[in-house]
């Protein structure tokens, strides 16, 4: 079954938040009329700069084309030669492989009719604990929104939240008091997440100002990126298990052996695919360590392969992240995923278990610019100036 063509998509999706996030919906094709479907995510963040899908489409037909789609192998370690490792967790090689790795594996459980996860070795669980993002403040205006956001999702059944902090201590502070004394314990907060913003004595220094006010079960991000000794000397003064994304292999080996974290933060969209990320599992179940599965906030076709990742890992210890679809205002599929109860449902269809709606995604195709413009802020923040109600780039 040779690959035929490859056709890249952009698409442009509004947040609740009141962002606009670019995306490329990756369209495979194989002989015998078999089509997978992948998907580059959320391309509208830091590093400010934008793929050029022209070139890209063209490097990656020139590349797979007539290749065997049955063998991923031998497709990913080409791949991994072409766009290599960058090292760090918004990596565009990244993406761009991960887009590929989920359109093979789509398609060949597609061909074979069976679920994802089947091909994957079999599901251990039909649906795994997510939580909701709360990104970081600025300024007391962003207080009373995200607060409403929180009782919305409740409402939609969700009680688990993650908060990003760091920006402002002291409106981490006003939010996370107004929180308790709004939800109580009704709504939990799975991680604070420093996203790699401060250094390790300051982030100490927050999250003992933090204690006072609320609990959590873990810290994300607590130090700069690479600081393995910060990243350690911050762990051995935690009360509570540290996280931090896995970059790739190595990266996660120097993090487990280094004694920086307890927890592996495990992306397709940083690692480059579901068969990358299985590695990393593997590699934290033989050093006895757990594992929480991250997200960019995927459309439902990159959400839907962290939800066969989810269904076949060996080690599944934390809530995920992925609350991607409910996150977005529209998408491209006919259905989408399902969430009960704060969980994220396996889909049980063929493939990656959703379809694909060509005309949504010729509705919500865009042109190659960013609506970002030089919003610095925003893209770190993921929230419009109008919501922050500051004038900040």
């Amino acid at each position: 079954m040779k690959i035929e063509r490859i056709r890249l998509i952009p698409v442009m999706i509004p947040r609740r938040t009141g962002i606009d996030n670019r995306h490329v919906i990756v369209r495979l094709d194989a002989a015998g009329d078999w089509t997978g479907w992948g998907e580059m995510s959320d391309l509208s963040h830091l590093p400010l700069y934008q793929m050029d899908l022209a070139n890209l489409e063209g490097a990656l037909n020139d590349l797979l084309v007539g290749m065997d789609a049955r063998v991923i192998g031998p497709v990913e370690a080409l791949m991994e030669r072409a766009y290599t490792v960058e090292g760090h967790k918004y990596s565009r090689s990244g993406l761009v492989r991960q887009g590929i790795d989920l359109a093979l594996h789509d398609l060949q459980a597609r061909r074979a009719g069976i679920p994802l996860h089947v091909l994957l070795g079999g599901a251990l669980r039909d649906r795994f604990k997510v939580c909701y993002p709360i990104f970081r403040m600025r300024s007391q205006a962003e207080i009373a929104p995200n607060l409403e956001r929180i009782a919305e999702m409740a409402r939609r059944g969700f009680d688990l939240i993650r908060v990003y902090v760091g920006a402002n201590v002291e409106e981490d502070l006003r939010f996370l008091e107004a929180f308790g004394e709004r939800f109580g314990d009704s709504i939990g907060i799975k991680s604070i997440d420093f996203s790699n913003l401060l250094d390790w004595r300051r982030s100490l220094a927050a999250t003992e100002r933090y204690a006072e006010l609320a609990d959590w079960m873990l810290i994300e991000s607590p130090a700069p990126e690479e600081d393995y000794g910060g990243l350690a000397e911050f762990r051995r003064r935690s009360r509570w298990p540290v996280s931090e994304h896995v970059n790739h292999l190595w990266h996660g080996w120097q993090l487990l052996h280094g004694g920086c974290v307890d927890i592996l933060n495990v992306s397709p969209y940083v690692l480059g695919g579901l068969r990358p990320c299985l590695r990393a599992i593997a590699l934290a179940e033989a050093a006895h360590a757990s594992v929480l599965i991250g997200t960019t906030q995927e459309l439902n076709l990159g959400t839907a392969g962290v939800t066969h990742l989810g269904a076949v890992a060996r080690v599944l210890d934390y809530p995920a992240d992925n609350t991607g679809p409910e996150l977005y205002t529209a998408d491209v599929v006919r259905e989408p995923l399902r969430y009960e109860g704060g969980h994220l449902l396996v889909p049980d269809g063929a493939g990656l278990g959703v379809e694909v709606d060509e005309t949504l995604l010729n509705e919500r195709r865009t042109g190659l610019a960013s609506t970002f413009g030089t919003d610095l802020v925003g893209m770190l923040d993921r929230t419009s100036a109008s919501e922050r109600g500051d004038n900040l780039s």
